[in-house]
């Protein structure tokens, strides 16, 4: 009886395994065989084919899986045909933290991943002892802290061999095993990579009650490998990057590994790292890609578990080590160099589809080609339009901070005189353009937005697809948001330029809002005060106004006007009412007017036959293009203009036409 001379439970305890990672038990289990089998190598010349055979115990329950039932995985029984449990490697594993392997990266801790996930583990080994098979077997368990090993000779028995099973997973870690073997060989290939590269490595066999897999196979099937092997050196410290293709679209995507002492530590998310990589290089060209970077800082620097590396994430201090931001970069800078004739095509394609949206949709990022090309070029291919925008309009933030920077560092240097009258015109122009650039960006935008929105008032006209036309709201909050008034949006928010661009700078505005804010009263649809004077307060402060507008608008194509109920008497009853004093503002502060007041009366609507006989009756004029009419009323001092929606669209579009041409939308 052979005692731990630790406290196995607290060393256990201690140990980290993510449940997340439940088959890394089963990866220490097979690397200890692969290293068995390489021990046996070099202890007998005569051995040459070495093997290990991985069979999955599953649990009783049944569970319906993609129409198949299979038993969720409770075990595995790893055999090999290495050196076996003689007596060196019987002391190795007594001992925690043991240093028997350590020449070949082992830490001596591997089996505490097996207490960690599994209830108990068995071991049966036959060796060969001064020409005596031996074998030797023993059942361990965080319950029994001995190990109380049999020891039997055996005669005729064939040949050395080691079963190892590791017997019912616990809960928290059964939950996160794959169900499927092509899953777990797939991943047994990822972790152990390098094993599979060398030609020597043993045949492994993974087998269910009714599939067997042979993981060399697979291996050969799937991952292409070359010798393209390249040498990065950092600081001093040299690495290895192996160039490896996957031919297997259910590969979660290309991947850099990160290697110690043979075996998968870490693994990055190169589409993360590299801009134009993702998985257009697959739907291309059939292959996804893995790097493999190995080297003795990795080997000496790996945590006792191998889950992660003993190195700074990040530093620019380090003496005598590097970061592992270093070594990603430069990694990566290596990737990319090898990957180039896979890429360059990508990246084409994303520039061009880049340009044709800021071409035809965001004309206010095109300067960014010119000035941000480098973060133009790091934008992810395959963005959706939205995502798109975001990225662009990231960059176009940050130029304008760089821009604000560079202006102050110009007023600075100027005050200062430290720059020569050349070095200072020479800054200041490049400054001038920028600005200029920047500055046209947002006018294209604007632009852009005047396109929408004549597009948006078009579509209001069409009649929809239950017949009827669009309500008055519709086109109402197009142009001006009802129930709003200029002191509650900003002046860029409205489209009162779809009918005249003077409209855009009046000083008040008041839409939908009824008379003295009491909705018992008339409400014009919208109503615009101008002061007389150059500069006033947006509010109504008691002064006589100069001018007002007054818009009233009609559901397109509306035909059922009554004589009390129709734009032109609606708009002539709001002049009378202001007039004799009776109208007050939504602050209850009374419209002062006088007789040189001037009024400017709208009736958007489409002239339909009934609204007609009012036009008639008012004696209207026709406009030259016979798409409104005009009047003008002596009496109350008021031009009176109606504006059909046709008219309203034509004009519009002929106004910012121009505009649209040279942007190219």
């Amino acid at each position: 009886m052979q005692p731990y001379s630790i406290n196995l439970e607290g060393r256990v305890r201690n140990f980290s395994l993510p449940k997340n990672r439940p088959l890394i038990p089963l990866y220490e289990a097979v690397v200890n065989s692969i290293h068995a089998i390489k021990e046996r190598k070099l202890a007998d010349e005569s051995f040459k084919n070495g093997e290990i055979t991985i069979e999955v115990i599953r649990s009783r329950q049944m569970t319906l899986l993609n129409g198949e039932e299979l038993s969720p995985i409770d075990g595995f029984i790893i055999i090999d045909s290495g050196i076996g449990f003689n007596e060196q490697n019987m002391k190795s594993f007594l001992e925690s933290d043991s240093t028997y392997k350590a020449s070949i990266g082992g830490k001596g801790v591997g089996r505490f991943s097996w207490f960690k996930a599994f209830s108990s583990v068995c071991i049966s080994s036959i060796f060969k002892d001064k020409g005596t098979f031996i074998k030797r077997e023993f059942v361990f368990s965080l319950a029994n802290p001995y190990i109380e090993d049999t020891l039997v000779e055996c005669k005729d028995i064939g040949d050395i061999s080691t079963s190892i099973t590791l017997n019912t997973y616990l809960s928290e870690y059964k939950n996160y095993v794959p169900k499927h073997i092509d899953t777990i060989a797939m991943q047994i290939i990822q972790h152990c990579l390098v094993y599979f590269l060398d030609d020597n490595c043993p045949r492994i066999i993974i087998k269910d009650e009714s599939d067997s897999i042979s993981l060399n196979n697979l291996f050969k099937e799937k991952f292409k490998t070359e010798d393209n092997t390249t040498k990065i050196l950092i600081n001093d410290k040299t690495f290895n990057l192996l160039n490896v293709r996957i031919e297997d679209r259910a590969f979660p995507g290309n991947r850099l590994y990160l290697c110690a002492n043979s075996r998968l530590v870490d693994s990055k998310d190169l589409e993360k790292l590299i801009v134009d990589l993702d998985g257009q290089i697959f739907d291309r060209n059939g292959f996804w890609y893995i790097g493999v970077l190995t080297g003795s800082y990795l080997d000496n620097n790996v945590d006792m578990n191998r889950l992660s590396f003993n190195i700074p994430e990040s530093g620019t201090n380090l003496i005598n080590d590097v970061s592992l931001d270093e070594i990603v970069t430069k990694t990566c800078a290596s990737v990319k160099e090898y990957l180039n004739e896979f890429l360059l095509p990508i990246s084409k394609e994303k520039t061009k589809r880049i340009r044709e949206y800021v071409t035809t949709v965001a004309p206010q990022y095109r300067h960014l080609f010119k000035y941000m090309p480098d973060q133009v070029a790091n934008i992810k291919p395959k963005l959706s339009d939205d995502k798109l925008d975001d990225a662009l309009y990231g960059i176009k933030r940050e130029f304008d901070k760089s821009t604000k920077k560079e202006q102050e560092i110009l007023f600075e240097q100027l005050d200062e005189t430290s720059m020569s009258t050349e070095e200072y015109e020479r800054f200041f122009q490049e400054q001038i353009e920028k600005i200029s650039d920047a500055n046209s960006a947002v006018l294209a935008e604007y632009v852009t937005h005047r396109r929408i929105i004549i597009e948006l008032f078009e579509r209001g006209l069409r009649r929809q697809n239950d017949g009827k036309f669009n309500k008055e709201k519709y086109m109402h909050n197009l142009i001006y948001p009802m129930k709003s008034t200029s002191d509650d949006i900003a002046y860029d928010t409205h489209n009162l330029w779809l009918i005249d661009e003077k409209l855009s700078y009046c000083n008040f505005i008041s839409s939908d809002v009824p008379f003295d804010n009491d909705y018992k009263q008339e409400r014009s649809d919208i109503m615009i005060l101008d002061s007389p004077v150059a500069v006033s307060d947006d509010r109504n402060d008691g002064t006589v106004f100069d001018t007002i507008i007054i818009f009233e608008l009609k559901r397109p194509m509306r035909d059922d006007y009554t004589d009390s109920d129709n734009p032109i008497t609606q708009l002539y009853d709001y002049v009378r009412k202001i007039r004799i004093g009776d109208a007050k503002d939504k602050y209850h502060r009374p419209i002062k007017v006088n007789t040189s007041t001037k009024y400017y009366l709208y009736a958007v609507c489409d002239v339909t036959s009934r609204l007609e006989r009012f036009i008639e009756q008012y004696s209207f004029t026709p406009t030259p293009d016979l798409l409104g009419y005009y009047n003008f009323n002596k009496t109350y001092n008021a031009y009176f203009e109606i504006l059909s929606y046709d008219k309203i669209l034509n004009d519009a579009k002929k106004r910012n036409q121009v505009l649209f041409d040279k942007l190219g939308i």
